[in-house]
């Protein structure tokens, strides 16, 4: 895979070569505008594959995330990050937001 810097001015130009370029050769291609980065362009099918992968990713965070709680259990984690926020009670120091009671 080789790197394409194109800028702006260049693709609308030339903007069927360049998307021919990223379909048939699976190069990316990087946008430029005033000599910065502004955009990238990726064939479809990477593209369809860095979101799945992201996905994937995603879902197996949240599962980790969930074994964890789910074995130390999610009130004794609750807890934990009560303490760690130096609120020792959670219901004492949250019951103005269920029961209209005043802060202190």
């Amino acid at each position: 895979m080789s790197t394409n810097i194109v800028p702006i001015s260049d693709l609308r130009r030339e903007a069927s070569q360049v998307v021919k370029i990223v379909r048939e050769g699976r190069d990316v291609v990087y946008i430029t505008q005033h000599g910065r980065p502004a955009a990238v362009l990726v064939n479809y099918e990477q593209y369809e594959a860095l979101i799945a992968e992201l996905q994937a990713l995603k879902q197996q965070q949240s599962k980790t995330a969930y074994t964890i709680a789910e074995q130390k259990g999610t009130f004794a984690t609750l807890a934990d990050m009560a303490q760690d926020l130096g609120a020792d009670d959670l219901a004492e120091q949250h019951d103005h937001y269920l029961y209209g009671t005043d802060k202190s």
